[in-house]
């Protein structure tokens, strides 16, 4: 039975993400890399300092507009972007503005 993520030492993660990274490289579709990917930034975000992720504006890989971050759950930051109501993306995605 496989770890979860929020189980796994940093040398497991690191492990993960390049298993991650191979099986993207080896996907035959977008949609399998979309998903990898995703799964990808979740193992990377339980790498980070999620004290460094405050309130504030951030760049959202793969977004145009500026996510304002107002608060974390665990490693998801959740705030606005856009006229979206609420947004959530794991904090390997940001990247401070």
């Amino acid at each position: 039975m496989k770890k979860l993520y929020s189980q796994m030492t940093a040398e497991e993660l690191e492990q993960e993400m390049r298993s991650i990274r191979e099986a993207m490289e080896q996907a035959e579709f977008p949609s399998q890399r979309a998903v990898l990917e995703r799964k990808w930034y979740t193992a990377k975000a339980y790498t980070l300092d999620r004290s460094r992720f405050t309130p504030g504006l951030y760049k959202v890989e793969g977004q145009q507009q500026p996510f304002e971050l107002e608060y974390l759950n665990g490693i998801m930051a959740w705030g606005r972007m856009g006229d979206e109501p609420e947004a959530s993306f794991p904090i390997s995605m940001l990247t401070r503005i």
